[in-house]
């Protein structure tokens, strides 16, 4: 078994907050958080030239501001209507498509939404020449980055992904630009997000899933790889279907794992995990989990005691906590995480 393998400790406990912690996310740290309003793909593209992948969901594209390449990802509203009226260009997509960006078409998206490494975009542009008033925010919040990750992560089903026989189909649409397409929109098809930060104690397990559940393990790491252009071994969480944890945790929220390994005696503490899916099991619910590339968002048991202290956290933090936290509690113990030694 390849996959990293975790389960539920024990059951969680309730949430905090409190008013008094506002005050501490004044207090600095490496966060990025601006609104962008002038040369807004100019800004982002900086940062999303520069990053190991790039995936965005973005209604209209007729220009590519990104730098799109190979294995990245695109979800546009490539339909006839849409790129009979310019709003989406057909060309350029066979052009993104033949370099291999993984484009997926959705009718009727209105998003524009970007992430590329541990930055997320969020705004009103559009990537076209529009001449309109625009503004976005960017920013690497763990929680805003795992539910842009999930959200992209829903749109990439396998029956909406474009073809090279289908992006010659539209590149042969006349183009006539008359404004906005009129015509019934499609229902929404997409979930509600998760926007929780958990603390969550799992452990390795000591057995393999069984033959029918590594087949299902198997099965849901396809579907997430050819969705989101990786080609990654997700690691997963299996927990108890009545616990508060198993009942309300979604994709698109965020973990600060503590993990228990059965070759180590202390934890290593890891944050920004994010929850890509929720499978409902007969027996219980499994969480299949991204957890990030860089080596600082890991930790020692010391260390994240120290963090916690740091942080002013008002209940005891144990090997066997699970807890969702309040979202200021949240932003204030990821900006402790690179500044407490």
């Amino acid at each position: 078994m390849a996959a990293v393998v975790k389960k539920i400790l024990l059951s969680s406990l309730g949430a905090t907050g409190s008013a008094r912690y506002k005050e501490a996310l004044g207090a600095g740290g490496n966060v990025l958080n601006q609104v962008l309003t002038n040369k807004i793909w100019r800004e982002v593209a900086r940062r999303a030239r520069s990053a190991p992948t790039r995936k965005a969901a973005i209604a209209y594209v007729t220009t590519d501001e990104i730098g799109l390449r190979a294995g990245d990802v695109l979800i546009t509203d490539a339909s006839e209507r849409a790129v009979r009226s310019g709003q989406t260009d057909a060309k350029l997509l066979r052009k993104l498509h033949g370099e291999g960006v993984i484009i997926y078409n959705r009718e009727g998206l209105h998003s524009k939404v970007a992430l590329f490494g541990k930055h997320a975009v969020v705004g009103s542009a559009n990537m076209s020449a529009s001449g309109l008033i625009e503004a976005s925010v960017i920013t690497d919040s763990p929680v805003i980055a795992s539910g842009v990750a999930a959200f992209i992560e829903m749109l990439s089903t396998k029956h909406s992904r474009l073809s090279t026989a289908r992006i010659a189909e539209l590149c042969a649409i006349k183009v006539i630009r008359a404004g906005r397409p009129k015509g019934a929109r499609k229902k929404n098809p997409v979930r509600q997000i998760g926007k929780s930060t958990w603390i969550v104690s799992v452990k390795e397990l000591k057995n393999d899933p069984s033959e029918r559940q590594q087949k299902r393990i198997d099965r849901r790491n396809h579907e997430l790889n050819e969705r989101l252009g990786t080609n990654e071994d997700f690691g997963w969480i299996q927990w108890g279907k009545k616990s508060r944890f198993g009942r309300e945790c979604r994709a698109g929220d965020t973990l600060i794992q503590i993990f228990q390994r059965l070759d180590r005696k202390r934890p290593l503490v890891t944050r920004s995990v994010r929850v890509l899916l929720r499978d409902p099991e007969p027996d219980h619910v499994r969480f299949y989990i991204q957890e990030p590339a860089g080596r600082c968002d890991e930790v020692s048991w010391s260390r994240f005691q120290r963090i916690m202290k740091e942080a002013d956290v008002p209940w005891e933090v144990t090997r066997k906590s699970t807890r969702k936290l309040d979202p200021d509690m949240a932003e204030i113990i990821d900006r402790k995480w690179t500044r407490v030694r």
